[in-house]
C-alpha cells in the first residue's frame, strides 16, 4: 500500500505557520504535522491554530506534536504542560491525529487513551531513539506496548549506524504487521542512512513517511517531491511478469517466448545494467566487487515501475535482498523458475560470463550455490514453475495460465 507522505510545519509564529500551511495545502502530499515544540506563541492559542491549520488544509490530514527534548524536540516545547496539553486537543477532537509519546508515562498513555477512545482524534504512540538502533525484539516490544496503551497506531523511529541497522528496522516493521495487520505502523531508521526506510518503508508496512518541503524537522527527511517520484514508481500497480531464478533456468528464452505470446516488450536486467554502466557484468564484479552490483539492481528496480506491463527477466541474485523482493513484488508476479543442477550445468559450461562460477564450473558447485539460494527464491515468488523436461512454448504458456 502507498505510504502518506506527511510533511512538517515548523514555523516559530502564527502568521508564517499559516503561510507555510497554505503553501502546503497546494503540494500533492497527505498529511502534516505540526510540531508545536517549535512554536513561540502562547499555550492558550494553540486550539485556534489547530482549528485554522484544520481550515486551511481542508481534506488533508492534521498530525500535532509535542517533541520534548528527550526524544529530539525543541526546549521551547516544555514551556507547555504536555499531557494537558494533549488532553485539550484530544477533547477539541478537531486535528486528525496527535503524537503522544509512549514511554513518557505509560499509565498516563494508556489513561488517555481509555478516556478519549471515542475522540475523532486519533493517538499515535511514539518511540524515538536517537543514539542506536534496538534490536528486532526491541522494537516489536515497543511497538507492542504502544497497541497494549490503547494508541490507534504505532511509531518508531530510530538511528541506525550501519546499513544493517536499516535492515532490522524495516524487517521488524515487516513481522509487527505479519502478526497484526490492523495496527497501524509508522517507522523510519533516521539519518542519511537511513533514507532507505523513508523511501521504502511502504513495502514493509508503514502506512506514513516523513519528508519536508523546505527545512527539515528530523535528521534524513527526504524532499516531498523526491517521494512523490519514487511512490509513483513503487505504487503504479504495473502488473509486469518477473522470472527469477539460479542462473541457466532458461529466464532468457522464457522470456522471448513470453513477449510473443503476450504481445509485450522484454527487459533483461543484466543487459539493462550491462547498457546503463558501459561494461560486462564480469568486469562489473571483478571491478566494483558483488555489492556494488547489487545496488545498481536495487535502484534499477524503480525504473521498471515506470514502463508498461513488460516481461522482466532477472539475474540469478536479484531476489537475495529483501528491498529487491518487496520492489519487485510490488511491480508484478514473481515467477520462480526451476531446474535441477545436472540441467544448470549443461546449459551453462561454456558461458564464460557467469562470475559466481569461475573456477568452479561443476554440478557440486552449482548444486551448493542453489541450495543457498532456494530460500531466498521461495520466499520471493508468487508462482513456481519447472522447467524441467518441458518444451519452451509449454512452459510459457503455463506461466502465463498461474498469472493470469
Amino acid at each position: 500500500m502507498r505510504p502518506k507522505i506527511c510533511v512538517p510545519i515548523v514555523a516559530p509564529l502564527r502568521d508564517g505557520i499559516i503561510r507555510e500551511t497554505k503553501q502546503i495545502a497546494k503540494l500533492p502530499v497527505e498529511m502534516v504535522e505540526w510540531r508545536i515544540d517549535f512554536f513561540a506563541g502562547y499555550g492558550r492559542e494553540i486550539l485556534d491554530v489547530i482549528t485554522e491549520l484544520k481550515r486551511v488544509l481542508n481534506e488533508k490530514e492534521l498530525l500535532v506534536t509535542i517533541r520534548t527534548v528527550a526524544e529530539g524536540g525543541e526546549e521551547n516545547g516544555s514551556r507547555f504542560d504536555y499531557f494537558e496539553t494533549i488532553r485539550k486537543i484530544l477533547e477539541q477532537q478537531t486535528a486528525d491525529y496527535v503524537d503522544v509519546e509512549a514511554a513518557r508515562d505509560e499509565e498516563e498513555v494508556k489513561a488517555l487513551c481509555q478516556k478519549y477512545s471515542n475522540s475523532k482524534t486519533k493517538v499515535i504512540g511514539s518511540y524515538h531513539d536517537f543514539s542506536k538502533t534496538p534490536s528486532a525484539d526491541e522494537i516489536k516490544e515497543r511497538l507492542c506496548k504502544a497497541k497494549e496503551c490503547g494508541c490507534y497506531a504505532g511509531k518508531l523511529a530510530c538511528m541506525p549506524k550501519t546499513r544493517e541497522d536499516v535492515d532490522t528496522l524495516l524487517n521488524a516493521t515487516a513481522a509487527m504487521k505479519e502478526e497484526f495487520p490492523d495496527f497501524p505502523l509508522i517507522t523510519m531508521s533516521m539519518g542519511e542512512l537511513g533514507k532507505v526506510s523513508r523511501l521504502y518503508g511502504g513495502l514493509y508496512g508503514s502506512f506514513v513517511s516523513f519528508g519536508c518541503v523546505s527545512e527539515a524537522s528530523a535528521p534524513g527527511q527526504v524532499y516531498y517531491e523526491t517521494m512523490c517520484e519514487v511512490f509513483d514508481k513503487i505504487y503504479k500497480g504495473n502488473r509486469h511478469i518477473i522470472l527469477i531464478g539460479f542462473m541457466g533456468v532458461g529466464k532468457s528464452t522464457i522470456s522471448h517466448e513470453l513477449s510473443r505470446l503476450a504481445s509485450r516488450i522484454e527487459i533483461d536486467t543484466d543487459q539493462w545494467i550491462e547498457e546503463k554502466e558501459g561494461r560486462a557484468i564480469s568486469d562489473i564484479f571483478a571491478k566494483e566487487g558483488e555489492t556494488y552490483f547489487r545496488d545498481l539492481e536495487t535502484s534499477m528496480i524503480d525504473e521498471l515501475g515506470m514502463i508498461k506491463p513488460a516481461i522482466i527477466s532477472c539475474g540469478g541474485g536479484m531476489a537475495l535482498r529483501e528491498l529487491n523482493v518487496r520492489k519487485l513484488q510490488a511491480i508484478g508476479t514473481v515467477v520462480l523458475l526451476t531446474a535441477k543442477p545436472e540441467t544448470i550445468f549443461e546449459r551453462v559450461r561454456y558461458n564464460t560470463n557467469r562470475p559466481l562460477l569461475k573456477d568452479n564450473m561443476n554440478v557440486d558447485y552449482i548444486r551448493q550455490m542453489m541450495e543457498k539460494r532456494r530460500v531466498y527464491y521461495e520466499h520471493a515468488a508468487t508462482v513456481t514453475v519447472s522447467t524441467d523436461g518441458k518444451i519452451i512454448t509449454e512452459i510459457a504458456k503455463e506461466i502465463l495460465e498461474k498469472c493470469f
